[in-house]
């Protein structure tokens, strides 16, 4: 009883959470029927070579994500010899694929390996100064004009590093990270290197806060005490959490409704507002609502 699955639960495939989920159900089903004495494996498959297949439906910046994370292409040939090696294996879940040592060293040192693979590329721990060091002493050196344009050489090093780009022109300054083909991985990774180099504590929504690499360097430029910087959403909602700790107490009443209302539109899967009204539990919640749907009078 063999199951064909996709190495994508085992290592993360960002984009493709629905798809991972389905294939490790498979795996799961294996383990549910080994452990009721039944035959079964399941082989979380690579990428294939063959274009007949999923493979097929990838464009190239696809293909070159998964080559930069160290993914080789199986021929038919590998894939059949795998297939008859793990026929004579005893294991619930095996994964036939093939990887590239150097893409995986690469993926190591930029901090982005899954932590399934890090067993497989080990890179040397070099002793280094403490984060943001060598970059504080360049600003020091340089003019107050001239640090924005530091920073932003430093964003778009890193972001062509993530990218497994030879150098920064593709690299625009004011090209969203989206258009260059950052995905979430990508935008942890490239926020990992930024903290290294800067010694900044940079939140995980870096790139979707400040969506371009003038924008990081702006931001960056403000931490290290150089300028102002765009604020993010997490500021703005901290900004108002302080109003609303000094507003009186209608007030906060009045504006809890709509912020219920925000919080349903933002979850995507709240009531109608004709169900909430519905639902409401006093009167000042039904105006409340309806204040929020329909604004003041």
């Amino acid at each position: 009883f063999v199951l064909f699955s996709s190495v994508a639960p085992l290592i993360g495939s960002p984009g493709q959470a629905n798809y991972a989920a389905a294939n490790a159900s498979l795996d799961a089903l294996a383990q549910l029927r080994r452990a009721s004495g039944l035959p079964a494996t399941s082989l979380a498959w690579g990428l294939w070579a063959n274009t007949a297949g999923m493979a097929g439906d990838l464009g190239e910046e696809a293909l070159a994500r998964l080559e930069r994370m160290g993914a080789v292409p199986l021929s038919d040939e590998e894939g059949l010899e795998l297939f008859d090696q793990a026929l004579g294996a005893d294991a619930a879940l095996l994964a036939p694929v093939r990887l590239d040592p150097a893409a995986l060293r690469a993926q190591a040192r930029a901090g982005l390996l899954p932590a399934l693979l890090r067993g497989l590329a080990r890179v040397p721990t070099q002793p280094a100064e403490p984060a943001g060091g060598s970059l504080a002493a360049r600003l020091a050196e340089v003019g107050e004009a001239e640090r924005e344009p530091v920073l932003l050489d430093l964003v778009r090093t890193q972001a062509a590093a993530v990218l497994g780009h030879d150098g920064v022109t593709a690299i625009g300054a004011e090209r969203p990270f989206k258009d260059l083909g950052f995905d979430s991985l990508g935008a942890v990774g490239l926020r990992n290197r930024l903290t290294q180099a800067t010694g900044v504590r940079l939140p995980a929504t870096l790139i979707f806060d400040h969506p371009t690499p003038a924008a990081v360097a702006r931001l960056l430029l403000a931490e290290l005490g150089g300028g102002e910087a765009e604020p993010s959403l997490d500021v703005e909602i901290d900004k108002l959490e302080n109003l609303l700790a000094e507003a009186a107490t209608e007030e906060k009443q009045r504006l809890a409704g709509r912020l219920r209302t925000l919080a349903t539109a933002l979850s995507g899967t709240g009531q109608s507002t004709s169900g909430r009204i519905e639902a409401a539990e006093s009167v000042d919640e039904v105006f409340s609502l309806i204040d929020a749907e329909f604004g003041e009078a």
